[in-house]
């Protein structure tokens, strides 16, 4: 894999690796700061569920523009728009929660237009090689996380919330300029200039009439229902449950970080002897059932193996998947197909987060990661059925 950061590809790895980082100490500041905001889960389920809506919004309507433009000038623009915003948040969104709402809104609007471009350039900068170049990125996404979660818990409980956004912030204009050394990434040929809904329902449409690729993203989505209370519910349980604080949490999200490294220095060696849909299912049950001994063992000194397991398994699903759309896509759609995935998706775990938010008071976060992660563990139980089947 290290030969691959001979290439051009190396300047995306290094802005993954740098703007994660801050992002990651962001995620950190911003749920620690909405919970002891009130104290409520549900107010933390807004928060994540404005950064899902939109992506959701925005991502349909902005996919077929992204595959219009150079890809380089879009990120390197996106991410000065974010590191713009980012600090805006200690400044205005601390003042008001309608306020940091906005700001997180516009945020994820901006990375609706930065990720599917982000992804389109892999095949673009790495060649064949799909999946090392997936497993780098998201190695360097998760040795970010690991490296400066638990800085961000510590920074947090020393200093507060606000040093956090400047650093992110500062991370995304590094981020830019390491975009800016990457060749010019323009559309190897002209996108058809129809309206932009028809365009997306391109993307859609040629996702619906792959068969593996359908059953894949909608296995996906329903599995996003269900796993995604983690994002809400790790620190109402790390704060109400643990009373670990805001640097518990940290460690809490560093050792999902850990165990996603491990799974991209180990997983590209076990596609070389299985199929990606039976490494899919694997990952899913091992996810699934780490997730609902959280909830049967809710003690910190298990809930910190089981996070990194349960990292390490979701790579196992995360890496194939990615993998099957960017050899199964024709480049002219790979923003579209990439953005519809995004965007269903998107929804799944929106349904989870407010899901987890409206039932903790009624169930407690406990019996809902027991629930969550048995579902999750059922649907990756079926695709290793139908792959020994197939």
């Amino acid at each position: 894999m290290l030969e691959l950061l001979r290439t051009p590809f190396r300047w995306l790895f290094l802005s993954t690796l740098v703007s994660q980082a801050g992002s990651k100490m962001g995620r950190i500041a911003l749920l620690v700061a909405t919970y002891l905001l009130t104290h409520q889960a549900l107010l933390v389920s807004l928060v994540v569920s404005s950064q899902l809506i939109a992506s959701i919004v925005f991502g349909p309507l902005l996919a077929p523009w992204v595959d219009r433009q150079d890809r380089r000038r879009l990120m390197v623009a996106t991410d000065l728009g974010r590191a713009l915003l980012t600090f805006l948040i200690p400044l205005i969104g601390f003042r008001s929660e309608l306020a940091l709402l906005l700001l997180v809104f516009a945020i994820e609007a901006l990375t609706s237009a930065f990720y599917p471009a982000s992804q389109a350039a892999i095949p673009e900068v790495a060649g064949e090689r799909l999946d090392e170049a997936n497993s780098l990125s998201l190695f360097a996404d998760r040795t970010a996380e690991v490296a400066f979660t638990g800085l961000a818990g510590l920074l947090i409980a020393l200093l507060g919330s606000a040093p956090v956004f400047y650093i992110n912030g500062l991370t995304y204009l590094a981020s830019a300029v390491f975009l800016a050394q990457l060749p010019a990434l323009r559309p190897a040929s002209p996108a058809p200039e129809h309206p932009f809904s028809e365009a997306f329902r391109d993307g859609l449409r040629f996702l619906w009439q792959q068969k593996l690729l359908r059953s894949v993203i909608l296995i996906l989505t329903l599995a996003a229902c269900f796993g995604s209370i983690e994002g809400v519910l790790n620190v109402v349980l790390a704060i109400h449950y643990l009373h670990v604080g805001s640097t518990g949490f940290g460690l809490m999200e560093a050792a999902v970080a850990i165990g996603v490294i491990g799974s991209t220095l180990i997983l590209p060696q076990l596609l070389r002897n299985r199929s990606r849909l039976w490494l899919f299912g694997r990952g899913l049950l091992g996810l699934g059932l780490s997730t609902a001994s959280i909830g049967t063992f809710p003690y910190f000194f298990w809930v910190l193996p089981a996070l990194l397991i349960g990292g390490f398994f979701n790579m196992a699903f995360i890496i194939p998947t990615r993998s099957l759309l960017q050899l199964h896509t024709p480049p002219e759609l790979r923003g579209r197909v990439f953005a519809s995935f995004s965007t269903l998706t998107s929804a799944g775990v929106l349904v989870g987060s407010l899901l987890a938010g409206w039932l903790q008071p009624l169930l407690g976060a406990p019996a809902i990661y027991i629930l969550a992660g048995l579902a999750v563990a059922l649907l990756g139980g079926g695709i290793l059925r139908n792959a020994q089947q197939a």
